[in-house]
Formats: structure tokens, sequence, C-alpha cells
């Protein structure tokens, strides 16, 4: 196992939030409305630069949103964005450009992660390639279905893309193998498939703690201490609901063995209080 660089940071920033039903994302819920924010991480890796882990929404998924048919999407999630919380436009908190992002980690190609991807014209993409394939191709009400919209892609995102298909480096214990970023231990992806093709986590370690970035592997921390699944009327939007129950079950397992992680559901209202409000 390699020691993780100690200068590895990582900033934990919300982008706007649609609004759920609880007892859609979580099964027995209550009929109150979440707000369901898109997380986001800003990394600076002391080799590779700055990079991020998804993009979240932008001013762009309201644009791509009134149209037909993927005005259905912001009519079953209705969306609450400011301008202002553009990754893009949080960038100068830090000093930074969108030019100085080098990569990007994407944990699937959902509206509501890559919504502010055209912001980052000279960043690596890093993907799984199922992720990839099970979109690639795909419009209308085909590209509905996967929750994707092809317009929110760049026009060079084949360039720039490096595609993952196997992950060949030790396990996470019941997360399983795992595929190594920059061969330094400072960032491990893991599969965790269900929610969508492809999908990955991402075990982040820096100096002061060590994140687990979930993406949808669950919506609410809650589901994974309680290994609730979401509502069955989910699954009609979901790739594989087997795998969701599995996913959960593992997280579930991980945060037993792991409690010092800490697991940041890219949805989570009690993982957007600890991290962007407190």
């Amino acid at each position: 196992m390699h020691n993780p660089p100690a200068q590895v940071i990582c900033h934990i920033l919300d982008t706007g939030h649609c609004l759920a039903h609880e007892r859609m994302m979580l099964r027995g819920g209550s009929s109150r409305q979440i707000e369901c924010h898109a997380l986001v991480a800003l990394i600076q890796h002391p080799e590779h630069g700055w990079g991020l882990w998804d993009t979240g929404y932008a001013p762009r998924m309201l644009t791509e949103t009134a149209r037909w048919p993927f005005w259905l999407y912001r009519r079953a999630t209705p969306l609450r964005l400011r301008p202002e919380l553009a990754l893009v436009e949080q960038l100068p908190r830090w000093g930074l450009a969108a030019a100085d992002i080098s990569w990007i980690v994407l944990s699937h190609l959902h509206a509501d992660h890559v919504a502010g991807l055209r912001d980052f014209p000279q960043a690596r993409l890093i993907l799984t390639a199922a992720a990839y394939a099970d979109v690639r191709g795909r419009h209308g009400w085909r590209a509905l279905s996967r929750a994707f919209i092809p317009n929110l892609l760049p026009d060079d995102f084949e360039r720039r893309a490096t595609l993952i298909d196997e992950f060949p480096d030790p396990p996470l214990g019941p997360l399983g193998p795992t595929y190594d970023v920059f061969g330094d231990g400072a960032l491990q992806l893991v599969a965790l498939p269900g929610h969508a093709r492809g999908q990955v986590g991402m075990l982040v370690q820096t100096a002061e703690r060590t994140i687990l970035l979930a993406a949808d592997g669950a919506w609410l921390t809650r589901a994974i201490r309680e290994q609730r699944p979401p509502n069955p009327l989910t699954y009609l939007f979901t790739d594989d609901r087997h795998a969701v129950r599995e996913t959960l079950r593992r997280l579930h397992d991980f945060a037993r063995q792991r409690p010092e992680v800490a697991l940041i559901p890219t949805h989570c209202p009690e993982a957007y209080a600890r991290e962007v409000l407190a």
C-alpha cells in the first residue's frame, strides 16, 4: 500500500439542489420534501494539480431541461439553482479559474453530476468505459431513460476521456477492488453499481481525514446506516435493482468496518449540513 501524499486537500462544495420526497429516497420514509443538494469535490493533488469529483448542477441544466422530453426531468425533480453556485463561479474563492482544473473524475453521467462539464474545456476526464458505453449515442427518450442529457457533454468528450474498464488494484474491504487514479493511494475508485451503469465512488486520503465520495450509491446516509433501499418506483429509472441493494449492503458493511471514514453521498442533506453548512 502506498503512503498517500500528505498535501492532498479536498473541499466539498454545493452546486444547487432539487426537491424530492423522502419516501422515494428511502423505503418507508415520510412524505416530506427533502432538498437534495448536488455536492462535488474540489481536490488539490501535489503532483497532478487541481481536479474535481463531478461538476454538479450549472445554469445550463435549466436551458437543457426547458424543452421536451427533458422538461420531464425538471418536472420529476424540481430544480432550485443559483448562478453563483455553478462550480466555475466558485473557483475564484481559491484563486482559481476553469483553466486551472487539470482533471475531473466522473462518478457517472446522470445530468445532475455533469451539468457543469462544459465549463472546463481543458480538463482530462476520468470515468468507466461502462458508464460511457451505456449512454453513447442515446438521444431523446432513450437518453432521458438513463437520466442523461447529451448536450451536457462537451463536443470533444471522447478525445479527452480516459475510460477505465477494470479495477486492478487491492480491494477496499467489502467495497471490492480499486482503481488507483494516480498510483499513490490518494484517490481510489471503487465500483458502486446499480443506480447507473458503471457508477463509481472514490476514497480520498487527505492529511486530516479519509473521505468516501459515495455518489448515488445511496441518496441518504441514513439509508446506508439502516440498509433501507429507495422506493421500488425508483427502479424504473435505475440500471439494476438487485445491484442497488447489494451496493447498499457493501456501503453499510464498509461504514461499520471503517467508522472513521466520512461518507458523502452526493445528495444527502446530512452530508450537506456537515460538509457545507458547518
